[in-house]
C-alpha cells in the first residue's frame, strides 16, 4: 500500500522538524526498524524514537546539536469512533464509547487528559530543536536546514538527516499510480453499490426524521453528517466555556447515539462487505 505521511508537528519558519512515513501494515522491515515496542511504547512511538535517535547521531556528525524528542501519538483514539472508521466497529463497541464521549468533540475539552479523547500535543514551542535552530545566525540556520532535510521548494535536493533516518526506519516511500487507481476503483464500487446507496439514504432519512439535517445522504458523506453538525461551531472558531461544553456534550452524546441507531444496514454492509475499502474515501475516521 502507498505510505502516508505522518507530520510530527514541529515546524520552524516553514521547516518541518520531523516528518516520517507511516506504515500501512505492509511495510517491509529494514535493518534499523524496531522489532518490538520498548518500555510499553506503541509500535509507532518506538519507530518515532528510532528516527529521532538516528537524526541526532547524523546531525552530530555534521556538526550540529539536535535533541531527541519524545514520541508523539499523532491520532486521538476518538478517530476510531467517528466517521468511516466507526463503521468498522460493532454497535456494542460504539455505544459503549459514545455513551460517555459522544463523537469525542466536547468531551476532549472536558476530559483533556483522558486517553480516549486526548488530542495530540503538537505545540512547536515544546520542541527544543526549534530553540536550537533559532539561536543560530542566518548562515548557520541555512546550513542546519540543509543538514536536517531536503526541500525541493528551496532548492535543497540532497537528502538530509531526517530523510535518511525516515527511510531507514520506515522504508522508501513509493508512489504507485496503478495501486492508487485500483484503490479508487474499489472505493467507487462501494460508493455506487445499489445496496449501499439505498442503505445510505435510509440512514439519512432516519437522521432527518430525528431532527438532524445532514448535508448529504451519499455513501462516504453520510458517515460524518451528524459529526459535522455538532463540530460546526468549533470549526468556525467559536469559543466554548467549560460549563457550556458540559451542556453541549450531553447534546452531542444524544446525537451520536441517534447516529448509531440510524446507521443500520449501511454500517453492516461497510463492515462485512467493504471493510478493506470503506475508509479509503476520507472522512473523519
Amino acid at each position: 500500500m502507498r505510505r502516508t505521511l505522518i507530520s510530527i508537528a514541529v515546524t520552524v519558519t516553514g521547516l518541518t522538524l520531523l516528518t516520517g512515513c507511516g506504515g500501512t501494515g505492509t511495510d517491509t522491515p529494514s535493518s534499523t526498524e524496531p522489532t518490538a515496542a520498548a518500555g510499553g511504547m506503541s509500535e509507532d512511538a518506538a519507530k518515532q524514537q528510532a528516527v529521532q535517535k538516528l537524526i541526532a547521531d547524523c546531525m552530530k556528525e555534521k556538526g550540529f546539536q539536535y535533541e531527541v524528542t519524545p514520541p508523539i501519538e499523532m491520532n486521538s483514539r476518538s478517530a476510531d469512533f467517528t466517521g468511516a472508521s466507526s463503521l468498522l466497529k460493532t454497535d456494542e463497541e460504539l455505544r459503549q464509547y459514545r455513551q460517555k464521549y459522544g463523537f469525542g468533540i466536547y468531551s476532549a475539552q472536558l476530559y483533556p487528559d483522558d486517553p480516549m479523547v486526548k488530542q495530540p500535543d503538537i505545540d512547536p514551542a515544546n520542541n527544543p530543536n526549534n530553540r536550537i535552530r533559532e539561536a543560530l545566525d542566518p548562515a548557520r540556520q541555512a546550513a542546519w536546514d540543509a543538514a536536517f532535510s531536503s526541500d525541493g521548494k528551496n532548492g535543497r535536493t540532497e537528502p538530509g538527516c531526517a530523510d535518511i533516518a525516515n527511510e531507514q526506519v520506515y522504508g522508501k516511500a513509493e508512489y504507485d499510480p496503478d495501486e492508487q487507481a485500483e484503490d479508487q476503483r474499489a472505493y467507487e464500487k462501494y460508493r455506487t453499490d445499489p445496496a449501499v446507496v439505498k442503505a445510505a439514504h435510509q440512514y439519512g432519512d432516519c437522521l432527518r426524521g430525528k431532527g438532524y439535517q445532514v448535508a448529504s445522504t451519499e455513501p462516504g458523506m453520510i458517515d460524518t453528517g451528524v459529526y459535522d453538525l455538532i463540530n460546526a461551531p468549533l470549526l468556525s472558531g467559536e469559543q466554548v466555556s467549560a460549563a457550556e461544553a458540559k451542556t453541549r456534550l450531553a447534546e452531542e452524546i444524544t446525537a451520536s447515539l441517534a447516529d448509531l441507531d440510524c446507521r443500520g444496514n449501511y454500517a453492516t454492509l461497510a463492515r462485512t462487505t467493504y471493510a478493506t475499502v470503506v475508509t479509503r474515501g476520507g472522512g473523519v475516521g
